[in-house]
């Protein structure tokens, strides 16, 4: 198949952004994250009609409280799901929570499902996060086995994956509460779901949402820089314009909430920073040079200079 000039360069802008932005190891990156002392600022806020965020380290956690029971939606790490856990069980005056929902398989949002699932009914999840889960695991054992001489780190845990999966939606009633769950296609993984629940008028965008910050791009799992776009173009439109969105992670001095200008403001830049590369490869760049670039997209400051980074 022949590739046209214009094909070629779209192509080529999305690989490389996705080089650039994807972390040179997710699982060392992870691990790193993981043996992190505690934290000693956990947040945890109301927003709106029950429900509202937890954070420390990892992912923000959502989560809704009512007479028929807790819902959280991710679970960062084993230390701070431990700290949250307890933070809802002592706020709601319930045994155990009756639902985990994971917004996509990145381990800063599900090492915590351990921690929970003693305490947790069920575990939804989209169908890929499983998947996705076991393979990430079994590449990381595999990493581990190759390592002369032996690491003295701890082994990585088998995943605790969700027993329950949704390919495009899933919704149910929760109490005076409508739970919904939507997959809108491959975008920060290809296993990506928004929450919402209905008449608190309030979403969980995992990681379709990065505040003010670059984002990893997953390719190796699902990811679509395009659709991304689309997607986060979509929720704006199809959701209400009161909608608060809980982010899955933000920049310094930005909020893990915002509203449906934050997500048209992040698929700009997913606009724009694909222009930019696109530029980059019409002036000769190698993939290594745009790659390595530590540029400032236009329009784009509070984002800061391009970098790799990892997740945590």
């Amino acid at each position: 198949m022949t590739l046209t000039r214009r094909v070629f360069f779209a192509a080529s802008a999305a690989a490389l952004v996705a080089a650039s932005l994807r972390p040179a190891s997710l699982h060392a990156a992870l691990q790193q994250a993981a043996q992190a002392p505690p934290p000693l600022n956990p947040v945890f806020k109301e927003i709106r009609r029950n429900t509202g965020f937890w954070t420390a380290r990892g992912g923000t956690i959502g989560w809704l409280i009512n007479p028929s029971g807790v819902i959280a939606v991710d679970s960062q790490f084993p230390d701070t799901a431990a700290l949250c856990l307890e933070q809802l069980l002592k706020t709601s005056g319930k045994a155990d929570l009756a639902t985990l929902i994971n917004t996509h398989h990145h381990g800063d949002h599900t090492g915590g499902n351990g921690v929970f699932r003693p305490k947790t009914k069920q575990i939804i999840g989209h169908a890929n996060v499983p998947k996705y889960m076991k393979s990430t695991f079994d590449q990381a054992v595999a990493r581990r086995a190759q390592q002369n001489p032996p690491p003295t780190t701890p082994a990585p845990a088998e995943p605790v994956v969700p027993d329950k999966t949704l390919t495009e939606t899933l919704a149910f009633d929760h109490g005076d509460e409508r739970v919904s769950m939507k997959h809108h296609g491959p975008a920060h993984t290809g296993g990506d779901i928004v929450i919402l629940f209905e008449k608190a008028n309030v979403a969980h965008m995992g990681d379709l949402m990065f505040n003010r910050m670059h984002p990893v791009i997953d390719r190796t799992n699902g990811a679509s820089i395009a659709n991304w776009t689309t997607v986060l173009q979509k929720v704006a439109s199809e959701l209400p314009a009161e909608t608060i969105y809980i982010f899955g992670h933000a920049g310094p001095k930005h909020e893990v909430t915002g509203s449906r200008a934050d997500l048209n403001y992040h698929a700009n830049y997913f606009v724009a920073l694909l222009d930019y590369v696109r530029e980059q490869v019409k002036a000769g760049k190698t993939r290594d040079q745009v790659v390595a670039s530590t540029d400032i997209i236009k329009g784009f400051e509070d984002y800061g200079p391009l970098v790799a980074r990892p997740l945590g």
